[in-house]
Formats: structure tokens, C-alpha cells, sequence
């Protein structure tokens, strides 16, 4: 009985024991990540490539060998410039798949031959075009919020903040693009980049004109001195004032854009219309010269048509 007793006791110590040891391990390794996340980014697309011990999946691993074989390096700014956590190589696999996927479903439905090749063509830019369309969406969402972060600048300089808790101020409360990149450029000046230097990353990263002209308006004030609340209050109108007039061009030629979009699309649906109701009328087109004339001249119209209605409405504000 007795040693029964000891037995029990001496297994209670013992869990306890590694129960607190292991607890503490973990409890301190959550706060050293924590703690390193201030300082490190861990989503960065560049930082991800850079780190081939940590990818774990096989597209991942299959995306660092392509990377090393082939010179994917035109993409890069595309990718860092609209926030998607993708790597070069991973890009290359999504462009390859979609186009392959594409394919199949036109085989599947016995398409033409050179309409296959296509509509292949078109699936291995579509992932491109998603991300330009990411990052056209990233910056326009940078100047809408450029207006709000200026104000809050602005009187966090009158309230008697220093230059670089103002930044702080604006990373912590702005979303996402600029309080990220904000947060960025921070980091990078307590690595011991200069002004200048971190803000011109900031700008690679975050190409926007409006933003372009606040930050160099930045770097002037800290030279050569002046009232950087009022500066930043001027700029915050001009900006607001320019936002209100693209929105009112964007309104004015939304009919323009969506009757491109009809007048383009009208055709292929028409053509997709035939060649399900009846097959044999519409392999016409491509079994005779003049068919093929037809088709490409057609072709042509539809994308000039395009460029044009396209190069009328849009209007630089």
C-alpha cells in the first residue's frame, strides 16, 4: 500500500513537472514570435522565396525549382506591388494549370482546334490579369485612403506628436495598404535606413502618384523646415477634391465601359449560341476560305471596337 502511495506520488511530480516544463516552452516561444513579429514580416512575398527550409507543400517546392531554373524576376514588382502571397514560381503553376483547365473543358465540348489553342493562350494570362487587377484595385484604394491619413497627420503634428510616433499613429490605425507599408517603412528606418531611402522603397512598393507627392513633400519639410501640419492639411483638399472629381468622370462613363464590354462579348456569345443549337452550321466557318476571312476580319473589328470605345472614355483626371 505504501509503495503504491510513493508510485502515485512520485508519477504526480513527474507529470507535473514536464507539464510546467513544456507549458513554459510553449508559453515563451509565443512570446519571442510575437515579440519578432514587430520587427519581421513574415508574409512577404521576397522573404517567403528566401526561405526554401520553409516551404512545405509541394506546389511551393515545385514553384523554388522552377524559380531556380527559369528568370521569373518581371513579375516580381507585379506581385509585391498588389499584396497577393504568391511566389514568382507559384504564379507560373497557377498561369499553367488554369490554361491546361481551360483547355480540357474547350476538348470536352470539341471545340475547334485553334479555338482550344486560344482559349488556352487567354486562361495562361488570366492569372496576370487578376493580379493587375489587384493592384490597380490595391492603389485606388491607397488614394482613398491617403485623404483620411493626412488629416490624421495633420493632427497628430498639432497635438505635438513627433515626426515618427505620427508614423506610428498612422501604421497602427490605417488598414491595409498603407498602414501595412507604413509599418514597412518604419522598420526599415529603425534598421537604420535613412528617410529618404525607406520612403523611395515605399514608393516601389506602393506606386501611387498622390502618395509620390506626400512623401516628397516629407522629405523637403524635414530639410528645409515650415509648417508640416498646414502642408499636409493643403495636400488632404487638394486630394479629396480630386477624388470627388474622378468619381464623377468614373459615373459619367460607366455607361461608355459597360457598352464596350457588351459590344465585345456580344459576338462570341452569339458564336457559343451556334455552335451548341447547331454544330454543323457553325463548323462552316472554319471548314471554307471565306469563313476563315470572315472570322478573323471579324475578329479585328471587334477588337478595334474595343480600343476605341476604351480610348474614349477613359479620361486622366
Amino acid at each position: 500500500m505504501t509503495n503504491t502511495i510513493y508510485l502515485l506520488l512520485g508519477t504526480f511530480l513527474l507529470v507535473t513537472f514536464f507539464s510546467k516544463v513544456i507549458l513554459y516552452l510553449v508559453f515563451e516561444k509565443g512570446k519571442y514570435e510575437n515579440r519578432l513579429k514587430k520587427y519581421i514580416e513574415y508574409n512577404d512575398v521576397i522573404e517567403a522565396r528566401k526561405k526554401p527550409e520553409q516551404q512545405d507543400s509541394l506546389v511551393k517546392k515545385a514553384s523554388l525549382a522552377i524559380e531556380k531554373v527559369v528568370n521569373l524576376s518581371k513579375n516580381e514588382s507585379l506581385l509585391i506591388q498588389s499584396g497577393v502571397k504568391l511566389s514568382l514560381g507559384e504564379l507560373l503553376i497557377g498561369r499553367a494549370m488554369v490554361a491546361i483547365i481551360v483547355m480540357m473543358i474547350g476538348y470536352f465540348y470539341q471545340l475547334h482546334f485553334l479555338i482550344i489553342a486560344l482559349i488556352g493562350v487567354i486562361g495562361f494570362y488570366l492569372p496576370i490579369h487578376y493580379v493587375k487587377k489587384k493592384r490597380k484595385k490595391r492603389l485606388q484604394l491607397c488614394s482613398d485612403q491617403l485623404g483620411s491619413t493626412l488629416g490624421t497627420m495633420a493632427n497628430s503634428l498639432r497635438a505635438g506628436f513627433s515626426f515618427m510616433q505620427t508614423m506610428q499613429m498612422v501604421a497602427k490605425e490605417a488598414g491595409e495598404p498603407l498602414g501595412e507599408e507604413f509599418t514597412k517603412a518604419i522598420q526599415e528606418i529603425n534598421y537604420g535606413l535613412s528617410v529618404e531611402e525607406s520612403f523611395k522603397n515605399l514608393l516601389d512598393r506602393l506606386p501611387n502618384k498622390e502618395l509620390e507627392i506626400v512623401l516628397n513633400t516629407l522629405i523637403i519639410q524635414r530639410s528645409s523646415g515650415g509648417n508640416l501640419a498646414f502642408l499636409l492639411e493643403t495636400i488632404q483638399e487638394t486630394i479629396l477634391d480630386r477624388n470627388r472629381v474622378k468619381d464623377e468622370v468614373k459615373a459619367l462613363t460607366s455607361q461608355g465601359k459597360m457598352s464596350s464590354v457588351i459590344i465585345t462579348l456580344l459576338p462570341l456569345a452569339l458564336a457559343l449560341y451556334l455552335k451548341l443549337v447547331n454544330p454543323e452550321y457553325f463548323e462552316m466557318l472554319f471548314s471554307h476560305p471565306l469563313g476563315w476571312v470572315m472570322v478573323i476580319v471579324g475578329s479585328l473589328n471587334i477588337l478595334l471596337g474595343w480600343l476605341f470605345v476604351k480610348k474614349i472614355v477613359q479620361i486622366e483626371v
